[in-house]
């Protein structure tokens, strides 16, 4: 008997230790409102309008990952970042996350870690095209055009948008007038 219970003297220490270890390597790698704040940031797509200097783009978007310089004098430029959420829909999303821990006891974490790993953002891919004097002429948007037509992005400027880059259409059919007849 007494070998029992000095082996649950010892085994009970180690075992609150590695369950304490475990729940806090948990809670610091996994946690759902942690991963809600660090979600990216939302660009200003407004900078993506006609006549915006280059440098105006840079600062907003980062750095391009591919420039080319055209003999004609222009630029172009390809962005490619996450188009991710202000900061009060971080903040907000993180405080429900952190309520629905606490009201589960840590099991919304099983719904509200894969939730915060879906919801990373919106991957952009776009392309824009400089004139000489390096103010956009054009975009074109490869990947994530979805981000350009929410009615709440920050693309709806007093600025002209920019032209959108697009196959040319083809020639229209030479009209006649109705009273002709061959």
């Amino acid at each position: 008997m007494d070998d029992i219970l000095g082996l649950k003297r010892r085994l009970l220490p180690r075992a609150i230790a590695c369950a304490a270890a475990v729940f806090f390597v948990a809670g610091i790698s996994g946690c759902a409102a942690v991963k809600a704040s660090r979600q990216p940031d939302k660009k200003n797509l407004g900078v993506l309008h006609e006549g915006t200097p280059r440098a105006q783009v840079i600062a907003e978007l980062g750095a391009p990952t591919f420039t080319k310089p055209k003999p004609d004098g222009t630029v172009e430029d390809v962005f490619s970042f996450k188009q991710g959420y202000t900061k009060r829909a971080k903040m907000g999303r993180a405080f429900v996350h952190g309520a629905a821990d606490v009201a589960t006891g840590g099991l919304w974490e099983v719904i509200g870690i894969p939730a915060e790993i879906w919801a990373d953002g919106t991957e952009v891919q776009v392309l824009v095209t400089y004139d000489s004097d390096e103010r956009i002429k054009y975009r074109r948007v490869f990947k994530g055009q979805e981000v350009f037509k929410d009615p709440r992005s920050s693309t709806a400027r007093r600025g002209k948008p920019a032209k959108l880059a697009a196959k040319p259409s083809p020639p229209a059919e030479p009209q006649t007038a109705s009273g002709d007849s061959d």
